[in-house]
């Protein structure tokens, strides 16, 4: 006899129910369909049933119709736990987590203490980082379960996340006068991460006393002796117990000589009785040369460098490079290996060191490719052997590094010259050369250059990277995109690179592309990178679970800390950038998508009937190269399906447990078309601008592109936030602070309503003008800024103030009073044409690429918002006198080969190139 409450099922039915719930557990899924038909079939209106179904499905992928089903099973059954969890798993698997926890929520309100339900809650609370919810749930749980060890580290967890570390301390000692000390030491390894968790909390918590007596009280239960070592030599230098922490950290680098962060000492004293102690150790001769200074330190650092250049390791200006923040050091460094370059040809060997010396028979040459210049024991290096083992191929390698880094282009490139002409094997000269040319402007050089010691090692991945990465740069995109798919799977193309992740390569073919305007391939690869770093704080909802249960408590916080800051990192700031920079002109230019083709027929309307006939015959063979790459990834995809289908096929004969591995789904916006057509193109800068303000708030750049965003929508409070922290930043005397300053004003004395906002069908909606309560705080805060003058009168201020500290502000200073008063361009133009003497006697003793940057920057500002034709030629050609090897000004010694192969590149495309120097 049915039940008459349409939601109770009769015991036959509850226990097919049952095995719906088994069948999703199993993960047997056609068979839990199965069996909740059977029910669904006599109780059509069964809404847990109906819900368990909808779960079911979308483990098949089919998210609509789970959907769909959940929805109708909430609908007739409000009251049932089982619909809200299951709908929270739906919203979970969507990864859309706060309505998830909404759903857990509600359930909770109905059964309160469902312990799997508390337990899926909780994942998500520290997912979401609700700390105070997590603790909540988390001392719920325990209250419920006090037996399980997972509870009490969990809550524990919880309070040292909030906040509350004395509170996580007595939870853990807590749940230690809970158990049998034999229970407790049954599993070392998990009990040993315990206690040194436990002493990280004292320490957090401003108690490094207790945390070394507990440290000390427990050293012979602890497993991870490295770990308690470091530990408690950082808690003896917090309590000032200066002796017994150097005895700590003494034993440290007896485990490693070469750990720089147990050697951190600038006591020359300490050092020395460090190198007798380990003379063996690099770190002990590298590290006095950050504090010694004069005769002292020109010595040190001879001793010190003969002994790489005697072996050949190519890595040691890397290893020298954060002495060039000093201009004395700098100085210094070029006088000593010039002195030993002078021995060398004199001499044939280096001179004999007053200290070390250069090198001792037990000693081997380290690997050349490794990003550490250490003597540990290494295979000899085949850049060594290129050289012959002669010094002075690896002094001169060094030196033009050097010379390159001074600013000294000329000198550089005359030296890796000399050292590519003495010792042609050495593939580090190349790349030595494609960087000096690549920082003096020569874009296309430098990758030629780089390509060149591609080829000399095929196999090298690096060298193959960097390469590529100079080519994109350069303009080169399809020969940049066909050498790095060198290194990919065989018919995935460039889909290998952003499964790998590869990050560095979306960004270089995203910035290429926005040079050239090809705005939708742009936006793929920049938001290509936004996705990695989604799927990132994704990837740690699987450690929630699995560090308290295998108590890494340590790694586990570290990692959270991480993921906290993860938007901070700068692949992610250059890919936001990049794509916000990209809606910015898609705003400023609507059919900006159709610009390749607009520039494409004015290209061939200024070409011969012949040239016309060649390009299109280039054109045809191009497409039809595409289209017969296109045809094999879809053959080889279809290929992969139909095996796949055949081994599941054989697989449900052997009765083979693991399923096929579903065909590669085909991309539907490819060249991202469909991103670049966006209706709304501020709308989804803004979104990316919100992150960089939540992540990024001590970068200028983001509050730059805050402002722009924010004035091209007129949101006058938003923008004036974004000067404020900008102020708060670099101060007022920073020129693009100033431009910020100065546009923000003006855009807030002009009229205060919005631009029209632009609609999902594509109409426009006119904004409203800005409340009244809005425009007073407007008004308020440019007063604050402006310190009670006229905007007219600040720029003037701050022109006669900073204009002549550098070009860069004197720019500044000639592009926003011409935008104060347009009838004043050419007056602002004369006000830059008057920096170039200064400019050419700074640039006569440095080519800075800087410096290059920024004639770049004012030759633009010239030419296209001052409209001085005039000024901008006259500019362009002094620079071409300075900037000899530009590929952006002509400089007149690049090479002829460069100069065939930029032909065919605008000059405003290489313009955004070089500037990426600048960035």
């Amino acid at each position: 006899m049915a039940s008459k409450d349409p939601q109770q099922l009769p015991a036959k039915d509850a226990s097919t129910f049952r095995t719906v719930v088994k069948c999703y557990e199993t993960k047997q899924y056609k068979k839990g369909i199965k069996a909740a038909d059977q029910i669904l079939k006599k109780f059509p209106e069964h809404g847990e049933t109906l819900a368990m179904k909808g779960l079911i499905l979308n483990c098949l992928e089919k998210k609509a119709e789970a959907f769909e089903l959940v929805r109708k099973g909430l609908k007739v059954h409000l009251k049932s736990y089982v619909c809200w969890h299951v709908y929270g798993l739906l919203y979970r698997a969507d990864n859309n987590y706060d309505e998830a926890i909404k759903c857990y929520k509600n359930a909770l309100r109905i059964d309160k203490e469902n312990v799997q339900i508390l337990r899926d809650l909780a994942l998500l609370q520290v997912q979401m980082r609700d700390l105070s919810g997590f603790v909540e749930t988390r001392h719920t749980l325990l209250q419920q379960k006090p037996a399980a060890r997972g509870n009490w580290i969990s809550f524990a967890v919880a309070h040292h996340l909030n906040g509350n570390h004395e509170v996580a301390v007595n939870v853990i000692k807590g749940y230690e006068g809970s158990v049998e000390v034999s229970e407790l030491t049954a599993e070392a390894y998990e009990h040993s991460e315990m206690l040194l968790y436990k002493a990280s909390l004292l320490e957090e918590g401003g108690k490094p006393q207790a945390a070394l007596e507990q440290l000390d009280a427990s050293k012979n239960q602890i497993r991870d002796r490295i770990g308690m070592l470091e530990t408690r030599a950082r808690l003896l230098l917090k309590l000032e117990r200066f002796d017994e922490a150097q005895q700590q950290y003494r034993s440290l680098l007896k485990l490693n000589t070469e750990n720089h962060k147990s050697s951190g000492s600038s006591s020359s004293s300490c050092t020395q009785s460090f190198r007798s102690s380990f003379p063996r150790s690099d770190c002990a001769r590298r590290l006095p040369l950050d504090f010694k200074e004069g005769t002292d330190f020109e010595e040190a650092a001879e001793a010190y460098v003969k002994r790489f250049l005697d072996k050949g390791v190519p890595s040691l200006f890397a290893h020298m490079k954060p002495l060039y923040r000093s201009k004395e050091k700098t100085a210094a460094l070029g006088v000593i290996f010039q002195r030993l370059l002078s021995h060398l040809e004199a001499h044939g060997s280096l001179p004999t060191s007053t200290g070390a010396p250069a090198s001792t028979p037990t000693e081997s040459k380290p690997s050349p490719n490794g990003n550490s210049a250490t003597q540990n024991s290494a295979p000899a290096s085949p850049e060594a052997d290129a050289a012959d083992g002669t010094p002075q191929a690896w002094t001169l390698y060094y030196l033009a590094q050097h010379y390159d880094q001074t600013g000294q282009t000329a000198r550089a490139l005359e030296t890796i010259e000399l050292c590519i002409h003495d010792y042609p094997a050495l593939m580090g000269g190349y790349i030595t050369k494609a960087k000096i040319l690549k920082h003096a402007g020569d874009l296309q050089s430098a990758a030629a250059a780089a390509d060149q010691a591609r080829s000399m090692d095929t196999a090298d991945r690096y060298i193959n990277s960097q390469a590529a990465k100079w080519m994109f740069r350069a303009g080169q995109i399809e020969k940049a995109e066909a050498t790095v798919l060198l290194f990919t799977k065989e018919g995935d193309g460039t889909s290998n690179l952003t499964d790998m992740q590869c990050m560095w390569y979306e960004i270089e073919c995203g910035r290429a592309h926005l040079a050239k305007q090809h705005y939708g391939k742009a936006l793929k690869n920049f938001l290509a990178v936004d996705k990695h770093f989604a799927d990132f704080v994704e990837d740690q909802f699987d450690f929630h679970g699995y560090c308290t249960r295998k108590m890494t408590l340590r790694a586990y916080i570290a990692l959270l800390r991480t993921e906290d800051d993860i938007y901070h990192h700068p692949y992610f700031f250059k890919a936001a950038s990049g794509a916000i920079e990209t809606y910015l002109q898609l705003d400023a230019s609507p059919s900006g998508s159709n610009k390749s083709s607009e520039a494409e027929a004015a290209k061939l309307a200024a070409m011969s009937a012949d040239e016309r006939k060649r390009h299109k015959a280039q054109q045809r063979k191009e497409a039809q190269k595409k289209r017969k790459e296109q045809e094999a990834k879809e053959k080889a995809a279809a290929d992969e399906a139909a095996a796949a289908a055949s081994k599941d096929k054989a697989g449900k004969g052997a009765g083979a447990k693991k399923a096929a591995t579903p065909a590669k789904e085909k991309d539907p916006d490819p060249d991202g078309e469909q991103l670049a057509a966006t209706q709304d193109p501020l709308g989804e800068a803004m979104k990316l601008v919100q992150r960089l303000r939540q992540h990024s708030g001590d970068r200028l750049g983001t509050h730059k592109l805050a402002c722009d965003v924010y004035l091209r929508r007129h949101r006058l409070l938003l923008a004036l936030k974004a000067v404020n922290n900008a102020i708060a930043l670099e101060g007022t005397s920073h020129p693009d602070v100033h431009s910020m300053v100065v546009r923000t004003c003006s855009a807030a004395e002009s009229p205060s309503t919005t631009p029209a906002s632009p609609q999902a069908d594509g109409t426009s909606k006119p904004q409203q003008e800005l409340p009244e309560v809005a425009e007073e705080v407007v008004r308020e805060q440019i007063t604050k800024l402006l310190g009670g003058t006229s905007l007219q009168q600040y720029h003037q201020q701050w022109t006669a103030e900073h204009a002549d500290r550098s070009l860069r502000h004197r720019a500044s200073a000639a592009e926003m009073g011409a935008l104060l008063d347009p009838s004043q361009s050419t007056a602002a133009a004369g006000l830059l044409l008057e920096s170039q003497k200064d400019l050419l006697e700074e640039a006569s003793v440095t080519n800075s690429k800087a410096a290059q940057a920024d004639c770049v920057a004012v030759h633009q500002l010239l030419q296209s918002r001052l409209h001085q034709p005039a000024a901008a030629q006259h500019w362009w050609q002094r620079c071409q006198s300075v900037f000899r090897w530009s590929e952006y000004f002509d400089g007149p010694d690049r090479l002829e080969d460069a100069r065939a192969l930029a032909n065919g590149t605008a000059a405003e495309d290489m313009q955004k190139l070089i500037l990426e120097e600048k960035q």
